[in-house]
């Protein structure tokens, strides 16, 4: 890194209605450096970045690139002049290929045709940055969500941006990929690349910045040397509080009658005669890398695998004709990984959101009871602590954290008895996080169970009562309790077959 300022804001403010979002923030970012960018949902994080990229435009306050004043007129004439963005929701078009998503906007040309040799070579070098193998021809709509993200990675690099902007770039990825990509974001940054990266996961932060700023309700807060800061003290300005831990407690509930029981579920190509029990009022964490069937597993109990073949068992009996209607009506939830696209309806307001699945469930069919309802949403967004301006508040204009509570509050207000939790604190702050695990565990202690499944080992660890170790398809290991360590987990997720067949 050196002293050369590459990208300086002003007094950058910007109001939506009576909201301010952001009030009078300066931030500076030098050559080759990596600025972490830290805060609670809602803190002014993602607003900040939408001014720098041309998303937005500032009420007050200037951005200068190399020195001189620019004024993005929208995000493309922003990409133009060296700025680069990697959004945690993807931009990425489903039914095109690798290649095509990752050179989308400046595929090349050949007397007036697109040249797909040249297409193909761009994207493979940018996917070399990234040290992935990904067929270049794959369908991006069929790939894993892990390998989606390394793809809208990918796409920011083709342009050789001068700033890159990463907004949770490890949100969907495994350990051994979080590694793969930070060791990427150092090797940009000693290129001479300047990067912007805003995570909640507080254990990157000193692996990968150098500098790191917190913003709290709109301001600038501290702007510091990673290294001269500890993570308890990081969090207390991110939070205005140094108690951020959950303290959870667990417990064996393997004496407990089964409520769910699976046997011998098989998907051709991912799962290979997977057998579990899930116990009432228990956590059970299901550990895995990538590929090894995890989000599949829930899909299957759930009924959204088709192709899906075993026997299912809730309360002791076998569940016939299973699909999804059917599964809720029988008490059990889904929350998918993918919030945006299958866990919110982002253009209805937050009370609708809760309403959704408990409509013709705990509330009467056909007819609307609106004191009743209102009561039930009242309740729910307290127990949630779901922050919006009221229940008719789109819930796509929430943070990410409220969003989340309100998918896991669909299923609070149906009153499930099994929820089947994919990465349901992904791209979530800190107390956003803490506020998920303690009510996962407050319904364990009234009875709910709970299957949850997380690329945050940590999280797992501190969350589940017993783990499952998942390796290509099958269940290898358990883990009870506290011997459940994230370092444990790691060992015998990455485990290779040789060594204890």
């Amino acid at each position: 890194m050196n002293d050369e300022t590459i990208l300086a804001c002003r007094g950058m403010t910007k109001r939506f209605g009576a909201v301010t979002a952001l009030e009078g923030v300066d931030f500076e970012l030098k050559r080759g450096e990596v600025r972490a960018l830290l805060g609670k949902n809602g803190a002014g994080k993602s607003t900040l970045v939408n001014l720098i990229s041309g998303s937005l435009q500032p009420d007050h306050g200037e951005i200068t690139l190399l020195g001189e004043t620019v004024h993005w007129a929208n995000p493309k004439a922003a990409q133009a002049g060296g700025i680069a963005v990697v959004h945690q929701e993807f931009s990425l078009v489903p039914g095109l290929t690798v290649a095509e998503n990752i050179t989308m906007g400046r595929w090349p040309r050949r007397r007036g045709f697109v040249n797909g040799a040249a297409l193909r070579e761009h994207a493979a070098r940018a996917l070399a940055l990234l040290g992935a193998d990904i067929p270049l021809t794959a369908e991006v709509g069929k790939l894993a969500l892990a390998e989606q993200q390394i793809v809208e990675i990918a796409k920011a690099l083709v342009d050789e941006p001068k700033v890159l902007i990463l907004d949770e770039p490890t949100s969907a990825l495994n350990q051994t990929e979080v590694e793969a990509l930070l060791g990427l974001v150092r090797r940009l940054a000693h290129g001479g690349v300047a990067v912007i990266y805003v995570s909640h996961r507080m254990k990157e932060i000193p692996l990968v910045a150098d500098t790191l700023t917190v913003l709290r309700d709109g301001r600038e807060v501290a702007t510091h040397d990673v290294a001269s800061v500890s993570s308890a003290q990081v969090a207390e300005l991110i939070s205005g509080s140094i108690d951020v831990g959950t303290e959870l407690e667990h417990r064996d509930r393997r004496e407990a009658p089964v409520v769910l029981r699976v046997e011998d579920l098989k998907v051709p190509h991912r799962l290979h005669g997977v057998s579990l029990s899930l116990h009432e009022g228990e956590v059970l964490g299901i550990a895995g890398l990538l590929g090894s069937g995890r989000t599949e597993l829930l899909e299957s109990v759930f009924g959204l695998r088709h192709d899906a073949t075993g026997r299912i068992e809730l309360g002791g009996r076998h569940v016939v004709g299973r699909h999804p209607r059917r599964m809720l009506d029988l008490g059990v939830a889904y929350t998918s990984e993918d919030r945006k696209a299958a866990g919110i309806v982002s253009m209805l307001g937050v009370g609708e959101n809760l309403l959704l699945t408990a409509r013709g469930r705990v509330l009467p069919k056909f007819w609307l009871r609106p004191i009743k309802e209102s009561r039930l949403v009242k309740d729910s967004m307290a127990a949630l602590s779901i922050r919006a301006s009221s229940p008719d508040q789109e819930i796509g204009t929430l943070s990410g954290g409220n969003q989340q509570k309100g998918v896991i509050g669909r299923a609070l207000t149906a009153k499930m008895r099994v929820l089947l939790l994919d990465e349901p604190t992904r791209g979530v702050d800190l107390h956003a996080k803490a506020q998920i695990y303690r009510l996962i565990r407050e319904l364990a202690d009234g009875g709910v169970s709970s299957i949850f499944v997380s690329s945050e080992l940590e999280e797992i660890a501190e969350v589940c009562d017993r783990v499952l170790i998942l390796r290509d398809g099958r269940v290898h290991e358990e883990l009870i309790g506290r011997e459940a360590t994230a370092e444990r987990i790691l060992a015998l997720a990455m485990r290779q077959e040789h060594e204890h067949d």
